[in-house]
């Protein structure tokens, strides 16, 4: 187990989380001693002591003569110290969302690079009640098999119709996890055999639309555009219409 990433997974910086570590390991420290122990510059750990005591991660104790030793705080601090940011997070995100839902109409594009922000892109899509996607279950399952498992969870408690077209492999696969845990939330019909396999993905809801690439080197685009983003739906109906051996219905003149 590595403790030092999991520290940084929930925000310490690698230096804060190796003198976290130290101090609580070894007890009672001064800043030259820890900074000796992890092999971190001496005016670099002054600093970096101060912002774990700032935290709550570390506690100053009167040594002897002028020198200031410092002790480790619980580990029970660091969930307090995750409380406090979502106690803060909750308190502003009505008004982040408010200046995010302001600029919706707004047409924008934005890039995510590495797998880590295609899932990103993945969970935005849940702030839904609608997802369209055209693309490979196949492939995302061998890509993100944990993820995929966790998004159609969350796509399921929240209530979300998942509309999809996906490639003959994945339906030849048997590829129905989202349909056996989605049920009556899940629509799906499947490219013929001829168009093969897909290593990209579209998903769009509201007024987004998103591009990614399911091979290296993984990334995604985001667009923001009502227009485009009904677009995108009504030639998603007219494939389910064609996929359906239906035909599409046009008024004439």
């Amino acid at each position: 187990m590595n403790l030092i990433n999991d520290l940084r997974a929930i925000g310490l910086t690698k230096s804060e989380a190796a003198v976290y570590l130290y101090v609580l390991e070894n007890g009672v420290s001064t800043p030259p001693q820890i900074a000796k122990g992890t092999s971190i510059l001496r005016t670099n750990c002054y600093h970096i002591v101060q912002n774990l005591e700032q935290k709550g991660l570390l506690r100053p104790q009167a040594g002897r003569g002028k020198r200031v030793v410092y002790l480790a705080s619980d580990p029970q601090a660091l969930f307090h110290s995750i409380e406090i940011k979502q106690e803060a997070i909750t308190r502003i995100l009505p008004d982040l969302r408010g200046l995010y839902a302001s600029q919706k109409n707004k047409p924008t594009i934005r890039f995510y690079d590495g797998l880590e922000q295609l899932k990103e892109v993945y969970w935005m899509s849940l702030d839904s009640k609608e997802i369209f996607a055209i693309g490979s279950p196949k492939t995302l399952h061998q890509l993100f098999p944990d993820f995929f498992q966790l998004y159609t969870q969350e796509i399921k408690k929240r209530n979300i119709v998942f509309h999809d077209i996906v490639t003959h492999p994945s339906k030849e696969k048997g590829i129905f996890y989202m349909g056996d845990v989605l049920k009556g939330l899940y629509e799906e019909l499947s490219l013929p055999k001829k168009y093969g396999d897909l290593l990209t993905d579209i998903l769009f809801w509201e007024n987004h639309i998103a591009l990614f690439t399911l091979h290296e080197p993984y990334f995604a685009t985001v667009i923001t555009s009502p227009l485009l983003a009904q677009t995108m739906k009504t030639l998603f109906r007219f494939m389910q219409d064609q996929l359906r051996g239906k035909e599409n219905m046009l008024p004439s003149g």
